[in-house]
């Protein structure tokens, strides 16, 4: 069972044993079927959660000898439920980037690694981005923001048992993608959280990334060159 509650853990630590009865204490007054399951819990543990800045210039070594993937990379917190599969993802667009290699030079291994990591900062940062904002939106105190908030859940609820909803029908009722405070909805994050397909992403990135090599390469080509006589 995980709950979250306010941090209150020393500086520097990240995992502490807790106190059952403080955890208890602190959702003592929730609906009472709460309580009645912590009072079937004989121990806990205090685990902070955190995030830290995008890591830059990039995620891979300069040699391309290695890169990092996961929470090492885009460490979030569990408010969207997406850190195991953005892992996976990770994962799997390494394996298509790695798997076109074509021979071992140093330029096809960071090509890979380049569309791998435009492949996957872009979304990640997306998520990481997300899931602080559904933080806030689950521990909104009461008053007026808590308010906004209810009323923009009402207005969503609408559009339930209506499946695929498009960007205009949201627009005409006077919402925007993405306000839903309810993530799962897809005017939360669902048009763009569970739709991903890793394979395109790998293929569109590829196409950008040569696209750039070839322009490059045509610029240098037509530079032309100016020989000064004295």
């Amino acid at each position: 069972m995980v709950l979250l509650v306010p941090d209150d853990m020393p500086a520097g630590a990240n995992t502490l044993v807790g106190n059952v009865e403080e955890m208890r204490a602190l959702y003592a007054d929730w609906d009472p079927r709460i309580p009645k399951l912590l009072a079937l819990c004989k121990d806990v543990f205090k685990w902070r959660l955190m995030i830290r800045p995008s890591l830059n210039p990039t995620w891979s070594h300069s040699s391309a000898a290695f890169t990092i993937l996961g929470d090492a990379a885009h460490a979030t917190l569990p408010y969207l439920a997406s850190g195991a599969g953005m892992s996976l993802e990770d994962g799997h667009v390494l394996g298509l980037c790695l798997g076109a290699v074509k021979n071992k030079s140093m330029s096809e291994k960071k090509k890979a690694l380049e569309i791998y990591e435009r492949c996957r900062r872009e979304r990640t940062e997306r998520v990481v981005s997300r899931g602080n904002r559904q933080q806030y939106l689950y521990h909104v105190h009461d008053g007026k923001e808590q308010q906004e908030r209810d009323h923009l859940l009402n207005q969503f609820a609408k559009f339930n048992g209506k499946g695929k909803v498009e960007r205009e029908q949201y627009e005409a009722a006077g919402l925007s993608v993405e306000m839903d405070p309810l993530a799962w909805r897809w005017g939360g994050v669902g048009s763009w959280l569970l739709t991903y397909i890793c394979e395109e992403d790998v293929a569109k990135r590829t196409r950008e990334i040569e696209a750039e090599a070839s322009s490059s390469s045509s610029r240098r080509l037509s530079g032309g060159s100016v020989r000064a006589v004295l």
